[in-house]
């Protein structure tokens, strides 16, 4: 009987894990990965593609992903595929002021669950990468919590994000129903913790924040210098240590999202000493910015939790070497100028000079998805921060493990999806305009060092050296498992 003929061999480079580095070649066929090896030569292959001189990857996983804004699944996708990024990880839910002002029609339903319901079906048809789901709960989902969280985990929905922040405290505010209060959290946790779920947490302490900014407004102090105090290190690390509290007495386990305060890697070793399941994520814009930059270049670096000082960087670097945090998601909203300083995408606005603009009027959010990883490979590997193989851990085999997509996603062994992206560690890169419709790169200007030349979903390649060769409508939607975790009893372990 005549061998297989495989779909694609990747050949000659060296295969990275969280593990090891070494020379492998890759078989793919029917978007799996068929085989592993030194030397696969001798196979037969409709496609042969030559990685000599180049690292092979697993895909990254974008742990924290928003495509609700000026950049939808498409676009973002995109960005995301140039970037070395395979599977998005959504995060959709009852956010309605926000699917209102976008125009996402998929997401004007009534019931959290019929909400994600349709961002799937709509993903599936216009994304270019694959895609899992976090859910989001807000105040709109509080009367009938207790079904919605069981129905998102049955939909392989299994993380869950709840804002501690956002108080409605603060004047007008439009994002008035994201802000939860802590007996709701605390619903959420130990629902998750009967349903195998994980509540995610953007971990500010919402009530002081909003004191500081009412505070800072009624005194006129509203430009970019008093951005930072109006959201200290402090409100990051009490909101952090206040979560894990909560999480041990419901018995869940917890991830908070984009950390960047100094003071919370200590927290973090604690619990995790004390047993609780804790996941900390931070973000490239941590790792590499400070407020210094946000001083330089003004609103366009608004994010939330702010950018803070080169000792919160170090911390975050060093809480990437040593396991105590876990992932990096890139936060990215993939807002214009317009947007930021309008709230629309139409909106017409002059340019502000640094200095001069209404901080607390400006729109948090920034466009990282795409250069994250050459940034994070720039200043972690090159700089010997992290290790090639860490760098695989944060990236694709962590994220899997904790949300429950692995080993489908987040690796490179027979069985798993041919996700990959070949690494050119020579190739330079300025970075300037990006592939999504942001006007605005929170990177520009960057020389970045290591960057993907291929990127492939399930066997397909979707860029390639530049150029986007994949299509829409072969997105598929990857649900957690919430028995696969890495909190799960038996589950794989997360470094």
């Amino acid at each position: 009987m005549p061998a297989q003929i495989a779909d694609v061999l990747v050949m000659g480079g060296l295969l990275v894990s969280g593990d090891n580095v070494t020379r492998a070649d890759v078989l793919i066929s029917d978007g799996g990965v068929l085989e592993v090896g030194p030397d696969l030569s001798g196979r037969d292959a409709r496609r042969v593609i030559d990685a000599a001189g180049r690292y092979i990857l697993p895909g990254g996983i974008d742990s924290h992903a928003h495509p609700v804004y000026g950049d939808k699944i498409d676009t973002f996708s995109i960005c995301a595929a140039y970037g070395g990024v395979t599977t998005i990880v959504a995060f959709i839910g009852s956010e309605t002021h926000r699917h209102e002002r976008f125009g996402n029609t998929w997401g004007l339903r009534k019931y959290n669950p019929d909400i994600v319901k349709g961002f799937i079906e709509y993903a599936e048809q216009d994304s270019y990468t694959d895609f899992a789901v976090h859910g989001l709960v807000t105040m709109r989902d509080q009367d009938d919590l207790d079904q919605v969280i069981p129905d998102l985990v049955r939909m392989g929905v299994i993380s869950y994000k709840v804002f501690m922040t956002w108080n409605p405290w603060v004047l007008d505010s439009a994002t008035n129903d994201l802000a939860v209060p802590d007996e709701m959290v605390m619903r959420v946790m130990e629902l998750a913790a009967h349903n195998g779920g994980l509540p995610m947490v953007h971990a500010e302490n919402g009530c002081c924040k909003a004191y500081l900014e009412t505070r800072h407004r009624s005194q006129g102090m509203t430009s970019i210098q008093h951005y930072l105090d109006s959201a200290p290190n402090i409100l990051e690390s009490e909101a952090v240590n206040r979560a894990a509290v909560m999480a041990q007495l419901t018995g869940s386990p917890l991830y908070p999202v984009h950390l960047s305060a100094r003071e919370v890697v200590p927290v973090l070793e604690r619990y995790t000493e004390l047993g609780l399941p804790i996941f900390g994520e931070t973000c490239p814009h941590y790792l590499t910015l400070t407020n210094d930059d946000l001083l330089e270049k003004g609103y366009r670096l608004k994010v939330a939790p702010p950018l803070r000082q080169s000792e919160d960087q170090d911390a975050m670097w060093q809480g990437l070497a040593t396991g105590v945090l876990n992932t990096i998601g890139s936060d990215f909203t993939g807002y214009t100028r317009a947007l930021k300083l309008t709230g629309s995408l139409e909106g017409e606005f002059v340019e502000p000079e640094p200095g001069h603009e209404n901080i607390f009027e400006v729109a948090a959010g920034l466009s990282t998805l795409e250069h994250m990883m050459p940034v994070v490979w720039t200043h972690g590997v090159n700089t010997g921060r992290i290790t090639m193989q860490r760098f695989v851990q944060v990236f694709s085999e962590n994220p899997a493990k904790i949300f429950g997509i692995w080993p489908q996603k987040g690796a490179l062994q027979p069985g798993s999806d041919a996700d990959l992206i070949i690494w050119d560690p020579a190739k330079r890169h300025v970075v300037g305009q990006e592939h999504g419709i942001s006007d605005l790169s929170t990177f520009e200007g960057m020389e970045l060092l290591g960057m993907p030349v291929m990127t492939m979903v399930r066997g397909e390649v979707v860029v390639d050296d530049g150029r986007l060769v994949g299509k829409q409508g072969t997105a598929q939607y990857v649900r957690g498992d919430p028995n696969a975790t890495a909190y799960a009893p038996g589950g794989p372990n997360v470094s």
